[in-house]
């Protein structure tokens, strides 16, 4: 009696064995899926990350050269700004020395003026 349930039980036993050795072979078909999947993302995720660092490094280049040409211009305007200023202050000694009563009368006025409008 013995053995025909020791045949019943292997009988039993081999679906199971296939069942599990099916489901190990799936589990291990799907983490070696996933593990390549994973390695097809990380390598996309790097290429884009590699394309908006190359971006990026572009676009600071050309803030950089942009910055360099507002230097440039902010440069050339100051000067002129500066040579402007001393050229009125030249024509504005050159007026007090030749007209003293006119450019003190005009100092008067402007400050006059300004001391007004500030005390609005």
């Amino acid at each position: 009696m013995n053995e025909p349930s020791l045949s019943h039980d292997s009988a039993a036993g081999d679906p199971l064995q296939a069942a599990k050795a099916s489901a190990l072979r799936a589990a291990e078909e799907l983490r070696s899926a996933a593990a390549q999947k994973t390695a097809e993302l990380r390598g996309a995720a790097e290429a884009q990350a590699e394309r908006l660092k190359a971006a990026a490094g572009q676009r600071v280049q050309d803030l950089g050269e942009r910055a360099d040409e507002f230097r440039e211009i902010a440069g050339e305007t100051l000067g002129q700004a500066r040579a402007q200023c001393e050229e009125f202050m030249a024509e504005a000694e050159k007026m007090a020395r030749e007209k003293p009563r006119q450019a003190l009368m005009t100092a008067f006025g402007l400050g006059l003026l300004v001391g007004l409008l500030l005390k609005r």
